[in-house]
């Protein structure tokens, strides 16, 4: 179980896989959503206590993927991520992104 969890989706709320997972969770709507929760980790909270669930497309100019490169562009480094977009290509990207630099992924979520 991971100490903090990330659901990233501008439509869709968290997913019993995804609360099963996290003891507290913020709901990220937009990428500046997201953005405005990781600037805001206190001292005592660590980025490799977090747990992210990516949504690709946000209905906005960012998606997921942007918030992905946020990630290496900063050097946060997580403790795990998944992806529940429904969005091939763009679950590929994130996915494809984020392992290549040693990201971990479980693919427990699902949108169901």
């Amino acid at each position: 179980m991971w100490k903090y969890g990330l659901w990233l989706d501008d439509e869709r709320q968290p997913t019993k896989n995804f609360l099963d997972q996290v003891e507290s969770y913020f709901i990220a709507e937009s990428y500046e959503d997201a953005i405005f929760y990781l600037a805001n980790f206190t001292d005592d909270e660590r980025y490799e206590d977090l747990f992210i669930d990516f949504d690709h497309d946000l209905g906005e100019e960012k998606t997921g993927y942007d918030l992905a490169k946020y990630l290496l562009e900063h050097g946060i480094q997580i403790g795990e991520f998944s992806i529940h977009s429904m969005n091939p290509v763009g679950r590929k990207n994130i996915y494809d992104l984020l392992t290549h630099y040693g990201y971990r992924y479980t693919g427990i979520s699902s949108v169901r």
